[in-house]
């Protein structure tokens, strides 16, 4: 818990050129006034800060669950460019997965004076006690994905778990012609989107009579124990004809347990987020499908709406996000899918 932080600031003037990343080789010395083409790896200990031009209009803050998994970066580059388009100042930290931290992070936020909390919770129900204090100190709270089961939130920017692991339900059905065996790798299940996502999932195949759930396993989320499970699975099924998994990372380790196996032409797998190594993955071959539930998006979305807020301008209480399975027959269009972001794709609007 002692950990250092993640701090991800930005001060940038409202007339400053429009950044679409973060990074330079010395970020804590530099303005930095173009984007690189690709966006640094980020550890979740480490400190990156870009020198402001001129003092930003708004600080806000936002935490979620971990820096340390694609989706979550992704989403802290939505934020930013959303906060560089804006003239913010930007913290983004990673909670570790430890709701605990998460709730210091928020303390912290509220004792920083944060114009703003945004906040992805770890757990639904242990951050309430963080979100009722920055209620108290008069702090507008947004959140993405989960929205806490107290507390007074300003908006929710959802997607909807349930329907992700719907969608991957359904398509897996029926892509196998609606008969088959599947493993499913579910989340961290103490959170409500690893819950719904896998309630969604196995309703979904509930609807085929010749489909067959063999097993349900967590990995976490992490590619390292989908793989170790994956193998456990190869090892005690004979037969198994497609992978779920809740997200990206443990479809990628999955999958490559499958191929050390050699059995990668046998079964399919799908995983969901639609992270550029999924895509990449689906283009090769290598993973069949992801259901692109657009986390790049979701950052900016809580940005644009945290400062129309503080603006002045009235805002809903939910914002409900897109999901979209993405295979090699609209993997061309993965992009504006995932990061479209352009004043005309600002289709969050239309709730409002």
């Amino acid at each position: 818990m002692k950990r250092k932080l993640l701090n991800v600031v930005l001060c940038v003037a409202v007339t400053a050129s429009m950044l679409a990343g973060c990074g330079s080789s010395n970020p804590q010395d530099a303005t930095v006034k173009e984007a690189p083409e690709e966006a640094p790896e980020i550890q979740e200990d480490e400190t990156v800060q870009q020198a402001p031009e001129e003092s930003a209009a708004y600080n806000i803050g936002y935490t979620c669950p971990t820096l340390n998994n694609p989706f979550f970066v992704g989403m802290m580059e939505g934020a930013q460019k959303a906060a560089q388009e804006r003239g913010i100042t930007l913290t983004m930290l990673g909670g570790d997965n430890d709701v605990t931290k998460q709730v210091q992070q928020v303390e912290d936020f509220i004792s920083q004076g944060m114009d703003a909390i945004v906040i992805q919770a770890v757990d639904t129900t242990g951050i309430v006690t963080a979100v009722t204090q920055a209620n108290d100190a008069g702090i507008p709270v947004l959140t993405t994905a989960e929205t806490p089961t107290g507390g007074d939130i300003l908006c929710a920017i959802s997607f909807d778990s349930y329907e992700s692991g719907f969608n991957g339900g359904t398509y897996i059905a029926q892509t196998l012609g609606e008969k088959g065996k599947i493993i499913e790798l579910q989340g961290v299940m103490g959170q409500e989107t690893s819950r719904e996502k896998s309630r969604g999932f196995a309703e979904a195949i509930a609807d085929y009579p010749d489909m067959e759930i063999l097993a349900s396993q967590p990995a976490d989320y992490d590619r390292a124990k989908a793989m170790s499970v994956m193998e456990n699975m190869l090892q005690t099924f004979d037969e198994i004809d497609a992978v779920y998994a809740a997200n990206d990372e443990m479809a990628l380790g999955a999958a490559q347990a499958i191929e050390a196996m050699g059995k990668s032409s046998e079964i399919f797998v799908m995983g969901n987020d639609g992270t550029d190594e999924a895509l990449e993955a689906v283009s090769e071959g290598m993973l069949g499908a992801t259901n692109g539930t657009p986390g790049y998006i979701q950052g900016y979305i809580a940005i644009d709406i945290a400062v129309r807020h503080l603006n002045g301008e009235s805002v809903p209480k939910v914002i409900n996000e897109k999901n979209t399975v993405i295979d090699k027959t609209n993997l061309d269009q993965a992009d504006k899918i995932l990061k479209a972001v352009s004043e005309e794709d600002w289709y969050w609007l239309d709730q409002f």
